[in-house]
């Protein structure tokens, strides 16, 4: 039966390592292949304590926010990621003004229909 042999690894190492996998883009298995640490377990517990926006690793600030942002935007600048999100924002808010619209010709037609009226007039006190 074959123990696995615990490795300790410095911190330097450990902060390349990171530093590696979040501006690569790269799986973590790739990561812990090339470094030789068995599996991505290591890269795991290391992030804990070492996530993207640690000082101890000085990311670039676009790599901190695409990846942030997940691999929708991984290759992207921020330019074309805002731009993206501007389009996504505009889309929904196309969206929930039909929706409204819906609503009120919903309204519009059961007040026709039942003769009363469902919408409070403005003004009025409780």
């Amino acid at each position: 039966m074959s123990r696995r042999v615990k490795r300790h690894y410095d911190e330097a190492f450990k902060l390349q390592v990171l530093s590696e996998y979040y501006s690569s883009g790269k799986s973590k298995d790739f990561i812990a292949r090339k470094y030789d640490l068995g599996d991505s377990s290591s890269i795991n517990q290391w992030e804990k304590i070492w996530p993207i926006d640690s000082k101890d690793l000085s990311l670039p600030e676009e790599i901190i926010s695409t990846y942030r942002m997940g691999d929708k935007y991984r290759g992207k600048s921020n330019e074309q990621i805002l731009q993206e999100r501007i389009a996504g924002l505009e889309k929904s808010l196309a969206m929930e003004r039909l929706r409204c619209r819906a609503l009120e010709k919903v309204i519009e037609i059961a007040e026709r229909e039942e003769g009363i009226s469902i919408l409070k007039k403005g003004g009025v006190k409780q």
